[in-house]
């Protein structure tokens, strides 16, 4: 569930376009506009995305973008919808850099695979026993991953 959340999470944080460019906070994005630092952001606007203050200077440009719209629609979602979207930028905010690395480039693969192929997927890995969900958690874990451009040493950021 928490690979799920992860994957959700991104959906809403990042594009492919966007994962290895880090913005100042007066870049501007691919639209023109300008992205709106922590200090331009309305207090409504700082309400909403409390959880994401710290992190605010790293997003892009166009991911600052992206959350100041959903902000601005905060209102109109349900309570239902508004819980989420807060556990969800809660859940992110917790993560380490390198969960959130490895979540994005996640998401990237994820968009590579159809929907119908994830849905078999998630059914088969539902029908699976406790025991067998465990076990296979277990073996990815103790995987050893080969260096790539998210996970590789000498490629993290300082």
């Amino acid at each position: 569930m928490k690979l799920l959340t992860i994957l959700l999470l991104t959906g809403l944080l990042s594009t492919p376009a966007a994962h290895f460019a880090y913005a100042q906070s007066s870049s501007v994005n691919a639209i023109g506009s300008k992205a709106p630092g922590w200090a331009e952001l309305s207090t409504p606007q700082k309400e909403v995305l409390a959880s994401l203050e710290e992190d605010w200077a790293s997003l892009t440009s166009e991911q600052k973008s992206k959350w100041a719209q959903l902000a601005n629609r905060y209102d109109q979602f349900s309570d239902t919808e508004k819980e989420r979207l807060k556990i969800r930028m809660l859940d992110w905010s917790k993560l380490s850099i390198k969960e959130r690395r490895t979540a994005r480039a996640n998401f990237i693969k994820s968009q590579s695979i159809p929907n119908e192929k994830k849905a078999e997927a998630w059914e088969a890995y539902q029908q699976l026993s406790p025991e067998e969900k465990k076990q296979l958690a277990d073996e990815a874990n103790s995987k050893q991953k080969k260096p790539s451009l998210v996970n590789a040493p000498s490629l993290k950021p300082n």
